[in-house]
């Protein structure tokens, strides 16, 4: 029937799965804005062996997120699983910054992919 059409099609439209990339943020005395408190082992920062704890995220995406909260960017960081984010942070122990691309996913997804 039409209805049951219509509502198959609003079916496919609900939200895509959403993930983020594995990272635990929060906020530091003393750090304007937000730093890594922990990745999630197997997850997608942790593969790029770059991000360590500590680190200040200066961007996500195009968003300048240097002085934001933790829940200003959280709608920036999840999304799609299997989409891409670039994140740019700057490292708790050089000092450097430095950019990573991130895809999000669960660390069963990219165990999932073989990767």
């Amino acid at each position: 029937s039409e209805t049951e059409r219509e509502s198959q099609k609003l079916g496919a439209m609900t939200v895509a799965k959403q993930a983020g990339v594995g990272l635990m943020l929060g906020e530091e005395l003393g750090v304007d804005g937000v730093v890594v408190k922990q990745l999630v082992p197997r997850g997608s920062a942790d593969r790029t062996a770059r991000i360590k704890s500590g680190d200040q995220v200066l961007r996500v995406g195009e968003e300048d997120v240097s002085g934001s909260k933790v829940a200003d960017m959280r709608h920036l960081v999840i999304g799609e699983l299997g989409s891409t984010v670039s994140m740019t942070l700057r490292s708790a122990v050089s000092g450097q910054v430095y950019t990573v691309d991130l895809m999000r996913g669960t660390p069963e997804y990219f165990d999932s992919l073989g990767g």
